[in-house]
């Protein structure tokens, strides 16, 4: 009895790994795959690569849709890391950034339920006038959903692909 509990574990960790271990891979031919080997194979330090990336997902979490892109260039700049990884990176990810909002939503309501945002009346006609509507309506929980958001993405971001392309350079083994 015992035995065949044992095996049935062993199974069923072996099918929880292979489910695991198909998420994260990457199809060769897709453009993913083309993504992912350009960034990992730029000519610069790990800690520089990792923390382009990092920046670029981290800027998508915020609420700054379409100045994300010169910001991420700028910051990536003024903080020397490599500018290539953070603006492409936002660049790739900016049609999850709808999901990314939700999350950063779902995030501030967990945290500080509902706290009003600011009386703004935008007196001008423009085409983010919707947009912002939107946004000033959910609050502060929003804004600070995304900042919370952004923080943690950015670090674990960076710290996993630091380990990952230093042992694919071969520094880890």
């Amino acid at each position: 009895m015992e035995r065949q509990a044992v095996c049935y574990i062993k199974c069923w960790k072996d099918r929880l790994l292979n489910k695991i271990k198909k998420l994260f891979y990457v199809k060769p031919g897709s453009k993913f795959y083309f993504y992912l080997n350009k960034i990992l194979n730029l000519s610069d330090s790990p800690k520089k690569i990792a923390g382009g990336v990092a920046l670029g997902l981290a800027f998508d979490f915020l609420p700054i849709p379409i100045i994300s892109i010169p910001l991420s260039f700028l910051v990536a700049r003024a903080l020397r890391i490599n500018t290539v990884a953070a603006v492409s990176t936002v660049i790739l990810l900016k049609l999850a950034v709808p999901s990314f909002y939700a999350l950063d939503f779902f995030v501030g309501k967990l945290i500080f339920g509902d706290i009003p945002g600011p009386d703004i009346h935008d007196m001008g006609i423009s085409t983010f006038d919707f947009f912002l509507d939107k946004l000033f309506e959910h609050g502060y929980p929003f804004f600070m959903g995304s900042l919370i958001n952004a923080a943690i993405i950015g670090v674990v971001t960076y710290y996993f692909l630091m380990w990952f392309i230093r042992r694919r350079q071969g520094y880890g083994k």
